[in-house]
């Protein structure tokens, strides 16, 4: 039990506050008297799998930060040192602000605490309940934070695996009850499930909600995984709800095709994932024969495709299509393809008209140069880690 006060590493980090939790441990907020800075220290379980695990963490981030460049913020959190103490390995990182998935639940909570009548106007309040809790800009701004990100991590041969809303944070800390800045700063964390291209790739990753199908139909996969995520994400900001809300993956892929069209017949041949004889039948989907109950049927049949899920309310009723909102749309399909390899890959993303906006008007910053990539040393990894699972 940690408190308030608490030191840690001969007293260097005294505990300020408790700033989330996990099966991995907590992360708490600590200062840093060497450095006279608050720093975010993630106090991994005293359990050697944890341990190693994040051990391989701390290990993969150090040799990302080697490769950024220098003297220039980057929207990747930036790992300090790492210690024990007390018989747990620790991780001092920079402190953040919170992560999207809580800056959402809270926008949603004074979008819904805002009263209806004066003051309103009647299109603000339909927004408000569609759960439009991030505005088109704010989400311009996010993504191009993140597509630069990925660009870099991608082209030195690295997957996150992981990207959702709880593993992107807000560089600036953001007041209870105060609302989202204009052009918000975030930067990617969490990268222990993150795989070199050289390495054994796990048959499941990505979050359900987040994952692409071609793990989910057991196919090989690459960097574009995180570009489906991100599509996913990106959705979800918009709308305030998750894109494909399942736990079950033939559920999982109904509700892809409702939203996207079919799957393409040489993915569902191809599937070597369990139960692929029973799912699948002449390269289509066996749907609904393979419904878990009604409701699962039910559920699949209230998607809605995914322009109407951007562009219309939660009774149906169409919002003013925007020529920003038409390339949001367009950034999406183009995330969301189902082929990997037809998939638009990060440098292609920060491009696109959408992202481009953003990028000008909050004086972004410009992604590296092909010459800069080139004078980048590249890290030397390991080249055989522990395997991670990850949620499902």
């Amino acid at each position: 039990m940690l408190r308030k006060g608490d030191g840690f590493d001969q007293s260097r980090y005294t505990v300020t506050r408790q700033l989330g939790k996990g099966t991995f441990g907590r992360v708490v907020e600590m200062w840093d008297s060497v450095d006279k800075r608050a720093v975010a220290v993630k106090v991994v379980r005293a359990v050697e799998k944890y341990a190693r695990e994040a051990e391989i963490e701390a290990k993969i981030i150090l040799d990302l930060q080697k490769t950024l460049p220098a003297g220039r913020d980057f929207p990747i959190v930036r790992l300090f040192r790492t210690f024990e103490a007390r018989g747990h390995y620790c991780l001092a990182f920079e402190k953040l602000g919170p992560s999207l998935f809580s800056a959402l639940k809270s926008t949603r909570g004074l979008a819904q605490a805002q009263p209806s009548g004066a003051g309103r106007s009647e299109r603000s309040v339909v927004r408000a309940g569609i759960g439009s809790y991030f505005t088109l800009p704010q989400i311009a701004s996010i993504a191009a934070d993140c597509f630069e990100a990925l660009e870099h991590i991608h082209s030195i041969r690295l997957t996150h695996t992981d990207l959702k809303p709880e593993n992107i944070l807000l560089v600036a800390p953001l007041e209870k009850g105060s609302a989202l800045p204009a052009h918000p700063r975030v930067a990617l964390i969490d990268f222990g499930g993150a795989t070199w291209q050289h390495e054994h790739h796990s048959s499941v990753v990505c979050t359900r909600q987040y994952r692409p199908p071609e793990v989910t139909l057991g196919l090989e996969w690459n960097h574009s995984v995180d570009q489906w995520s991100m599509g996913c994400i990106l959705a979800e900001l918009w709308t305030g709800a998750l894109l494909f809300s399942t736990h079950d993956e033939v559920e999982h892929l109904a509700l892809m095709e409702r939203t996207l069209g079919a799957l393409p017949r040489c993915m569902l041949r191809a599937a070597t994932c369990m139960r692929a004889e029973r799912n699948f039948r002449h390269g289509y989907l066996r749907w609904p024969e393979r419904a878990l109950d009604r409701d699962s049927e039910e559920h699949v049949r209230a998607q809605r495709r995914l322009r109407e899920c951007l562009g219309a309310d939660s009774r149906g009723e169409p919002l003013r299509w925007s020529a920003e909102l038409s390339d949001f749309h367009e950034l999406l399909w183009k995330l969301l393809e189902f082929q990997p390899e037809h998939r638009l890959c990060a440098a292609a993303a920060l491009q696109q008209p959408f992202v481009q906006r953003a990028r000008h008007k909050s004086g972004a910053r410009s992604r590296l140069s092909e010459i800069e990539r080139d004078r980048t040393p590249r890290p030397r990894v390991p080249r055989v880690r522990a395997t991670r699972r990850v949620s499902v």
